[in-house]
């Protein structure tokens, strides 16, 4: 786990605000699966208190992410 200072320092944005694009270079990003079963999806942008609302095939082509993988349990 990093602390709050190394999120900063790894991702570019603070945590409560890291959002899978404009990251720093270098930064892979992966998709969970179970976002798939939303029509859209609010991902931060870069501040605690900013979001965006995107469909999941935006969120794929913004986010320049590298597989869907699946990370959380029980959702199904």
């Amino acid at each position: 786990m990093l602390t709050p200072d190394e999120v900063i320092d790894f991702t570019g944005h603070a945590v409560g605000g890291v959002c899978p694009f404009g990251i720093n270079d270098g930064v892979t990003v992966y998709l969970d699966e179970s976002l798939k079963r939303f029509k859209t999806v609010f991902p931060a942008c870069g501040s605690s208190n900013s979001a965006i609302e995107l469909t999941i095939a935006e969120l794929e082509k913004y986010s320049n992410y590298s597989s869907w993988i699946d990370v959380c349990k029980g959702w199904q």
